[in-house]
């Protein structure tokens, strides 16, 4: 870079006068630092102290045993962008002097040669050099793992512990705790990598901003179809024959007698010797196509159903109970073909009802049954209002204490170390299932896997869903499901069993209403049982 000497302003007598016209620029140079300009200093320290960092922490990622997604958010992310910010006021620093100097009509030349016979310039340059190596490879590794750190289970659950709490303890605590959450979420293919970064963004201002939905969305309309996500593992081929399971129930009366009923459930799919299609998993494997047409965001109200025959012909079924049925050629309904998450829309993040949680508690005998109203008074206390996690759980041990102290006094010593043990439980369920901060619980999430207090399978599987000839889809209890023993014991071998079916019996005397209503119209979920 080369300046112009300063003028001489002085007017010596009988000097000769000056001419109007500008004199020409001299070429006399004159070393000049980068760093005159202070925006330059701050530049360069903050490169200097943004490398220096992450050179200290890249160490610390290495020893350390344990991953925190804190270290790996500054050191991936927050330290590459310092030194990117240095190198920016860097520039604008240099912008900056070279335009000055033009302007006092210096010429300015940048000069790129090799002088070798100049020891200076040559320790220079190699110094410039080698720190250009060591920058590039710390954006480009700090970029790799930058990648890496957006794509796990920490950064996603931990970082942000208000707004994703809910999520993270639920998919901690569900049978896909060990599957990241890009498997399911981003799934394989660079485009869906771009648009769940370009989403992140506006994830990330709304957290910065303290605008984010209370409880967040579920991610229902832009997660990937289930054949490129949930069927790399489950593929409906496997699926066949039935599936025992026994459920432990208790009633809300002073005694929590129990009842139990164990069900054939039929999983379906191809029978294996008669190479039939039949059971839930029918939806998925029969060469017919289901379409359906939902109404509402969470695909609860479904009025009209279409199944596509293998012989091209077509079953349209609809509301026949007043409800106003869509126009499947209207642009304002999307017309969806049925996978895997119309049922199991709550694979990872599910937030169980407290009763569900209390039947397997007392089961497990972590809350005895020997407490007398303790199903009655315990889901009264999960279900109650709180504003915050702190005042459920100050509240939830108090109220169980109160109860019994007031409605049980005379034996309240006896029955102390159960009560501790039954509100220390109660609390568990809690703070794995409820979020007020977040206004998140299983009131919030519908889980479609059930039609116990969400409608579920009753969506569609109901008599007010008709064909034109008047036949309804299929709403026969062992559709799906056979009772195969029943009764008042939490003991199997005491129970009434025919492994040919039992007619359901109600734990609760109802005569026959339970064949011509659906369980919802008294199990609701603001009961949650």
């Amino acid at each position: 870079m080369t300046e112009r000497p300063p003028e001489d302003g002085s007017e010596s007598a009988g000097l000769p006068e000056q001419s109007d016209q500008k004199p020409p620029t001299q070429d006399i140079s004159t070393r000049r630092s980068l760093y005159r300009h202070p925006l330059a200093a701050v530049g360069g320290a903050l490169i200097l102290a943004g490398v220096a960092s992450f050179v200290i922490l890249l160490g610390l990622d290495a020893i350390s045993g344990s991953e925190n997604p804190y270290r790996s958010i500054v050191t991936f992310m927050l330290l590459p962008m310092i030194v990117g910010l240095g190198v920016f006021l860097f520039l604008i620093a240099v912008r900056i002097q070279v335009v000055r100097a033009r302007k006092r009509g210096e010429r300015v030349r940048f000069n790129l040669r090799i002088e070798p016979s100049n020891p200076r310039y040559m320790r220079s340059l190699w110094l410039f050099l080698g720190l250009s190596a060591v920058l590039l490879v710390v954006v480009a590794y700090a970029g790799f793992k930058f990648y890496e750190t957006s794509e796990s289970v920490a950064f996603c659950g931990e970082s942000c512990h208000t707004v994703m709490g809910p999520q993270n303890v639920t998919f901690a605590n569900s049978p896909h705790a060990r599957v990241p959450c890009a498997e399911c979420h981003i799934g394989s293919g660079g485009s869906f990598w771009v648009k769940s970064k370009i989403d992140g963004l506006r994830q990330v201002w709304k957290t910065l901003t303290n605008s984010y939905d209370r409880p967040i969305a579920t991610p229902i309309e832009n997660l990937r179809p289930a054949q490129q996500t949930c069927e790399e593992c489950h593929w409906p081929q496997q699926f066949f024959g039935d599936k025992l399971r026994t459920v432990n129930y208790y009633r809300t009366d002073e005694a929590n007698s129990p009842w139990t009923i164990t069900m054939a459930i039929k999983v379906g799919g191809g029978n294996p010797r008669t190479g039939d299609l039949e059971g839930i998993h029918w939806h998925m494997l029969s060469s017919s196509t289901v379409d359906y047409i939902a109404t509402d965001h969470k695909r609860q109200e479904i009025p009209w159903v279409r199944v596509t025959h293998a012989d091209g012909s077509e079953s349209i079924y609809s509301r026949t109970d007043g409800t106003a049925i869509p126009d499947p050629e209207s642009e304002e309904f999307d017309i969806r073909e049925f996978d895997c998450m119309d049922c199991h829309n709550r694979p990872s993040h599910s937030f169980t009802p407290p009763a569900v949680s209390m039947n397997l508690e007392m089961a497990k005998g972590t809350i005895s049954t020997d407490l007398p109203f303790v199903r009655k008074v315990g889901l009264e206390l999960l279900n109650a209002s709180y504003d915050t996690s702190e005042e459920a759980n100050a509240r939830i041990p108090e109220g169980l204490r109160e109860f019994y102290r007031i409605e049980y006094g005379e034996r309240y010593d006896d029955l102390a170390a159960e009560i501790e043990q039954a509100a220390e439980t109660l609390l568990g369920i809690y703070n794995l299932n409820f979020f007020p901060e977040m206004q998140t619980d299983y009131r919030a999430r519908t889980n479609d896997l059930t039609h116990f207090t969400n409608e579920g399978c009753f969506r569609c599987h109901t008599t007010d869903m008709q064909d034109e000839a008047g036949q309804s889809l299929a709403t026969d209890c062992s559709t799906c499901h056979v009772i195969v023993a029943q009764g008042p014991s939490e003991n199997v071998a005491e129970l009434e069993q025919d492994l040919g079916g039992l007619e359901f019996r109600h734990p609760v005397e109802i005569g026959k209403s339970w064949e011509t209503i659906q369980c919802t119209q008294c199990h609701t979920p603001a009961q949650g049982y």
